[in-house]
């Protein structure tokens, strides 16, 4: 039995893909409803979808694949941690005032889902590029 360091089979893409389709469609329906943007019901959605996407294998399962999304994976977070860091700093708390306001904060779904979004474009960019390499 050979282990695979990605759960999921190659056709778990398809139902990442209408996962983010559900949650886009739920996003917009709730928006029609209430006439309220919910990012957090977006990024449920975007989150879930783009786990299966991005876990599961790919056609050409091997080192360096594993390597690629390794290296989007971990760049990623650290960017993406940057990123709501400065976002909550600078447009969520600047009028905070002690003991009378409120932190606030992104949502640890819309965390993910900007990691996940990054790692999987990163990805098929360092992906692409190398096959595209290899071409030459």
């Amino acid at each position: 039995m050979s282990k695979h360091p990605f759960p999921y089979a190659y056709w778990t893409k398809v139902l990442g893909g209408l996962i983010m389709l559900a949650g886009v469609f739920s996003f917009f329906f709730q928006h029609h409803r209430r006439h309220v943007y919910d990012f957090n019901d977006l990024a449920v959605g975007l989150s879930w979808g783009l786990v299966f996407i991005f876990f599961s294998k790919e056609r050409t399962d091997d080192e360096m694949v594993q390597s690629l999304k390794f290296k989007a994976l971990t760049r990623s977070i650290i960017i993406a941690f940057f990123a709501t860091h400065m976002y909550n700093y600078f447009f969520l708390n600047w009028q905070f005032e002690r003991g009378k306001g409120n932190i606030l904060s992104l949502s640890a779904y819309q965390y993910l889902a900007l990691t996940l979004l990054l790692a999987t474009g990163y990805f098929y960019w360092l992906k692409r590029r190398v096959t595209s390499n290899e071409g030459e």
